[in-house]
């Protein structure tokens, strides 16, 4: 029921951020973040070669949980930078060479939900995305922004790493996760 609601939740999402970067609506609330709109132009990259497709990615991944308690400290004193319960979607745009991309993940303390685009370069979707986390006081927000060295690439086994490089409330992130089609 939760995967549900959470793959409803990011469907709406994109296509709200669709509708926001047409002119044609505003920005929803959500109780953790606030999408915001994103360039459209995506990161520095070459050009993309004719015969190349988001298709492999498109679809909701997450990473696998871990449950050994001794495992998730020593992950979280190994790499205080990084971003746990990481979620990734890619939703086709209108042509196969770029898609839309929700970024979910647990950084800096914080859940984050943030949204943008992705561009196919070779067998890599190089993405960028932006967002608002809702702090728990007063109602005050600050910015969560993945904008350079962000990547997702076929992995072993039906797998994707994704690859994140950001700022969360001013505290640098970045990491790897590999995740798996739900």
């Amino acid at each position: 029921m939760a995967r549900r609601l959470i793959a409803g939740i990011a469907v709406a999402l994109v296509m709200t951020w669709t509708i926001a970067c047409s002119g044609k609506g505003g920005y929803p609330t959500e109780p953790t973040a606030t999408p915001t709109a994103v360039p459209t132009a995506a990161a520095s990259v070459p050009a993309t070669a004719p015969n190349v497709s988001v298709d492999s990615f498109v679809g909701d991944w997450q990473a696998d949980p871990v449950m050994d308690p001794a495992a998730i400290a020593e992950a979280e004193a190994a790499a205080a930078r990084s971003c746990s319960q990481v979620e990734f979607k890619a939703v086709r745009d209108v042509d196969s060479k770029t898609a839309a991309v929700v970024f979910a993940a647990t950084c800096a303390r914080m859940r984050i939900h943030v949204v943008g685009v992705g561009n196919m370069v070779g067998d890599t979707l190089f993405w960028k995305a932006r967002g608002e986390v809702k702090l728990p006081d007063a109602g005050r927000t600050c910015a969560a922004t993945f904008v350079e060295g962000n990547k997702a690439q076929p992995a072993p086994e039906g797998r994707v790493k994704v690859t994140y490089n950001g700022t969360v409330c001013g505290a640098a992130v970045g990491g790897t996760a590999l995740v798996r089609r739900r």
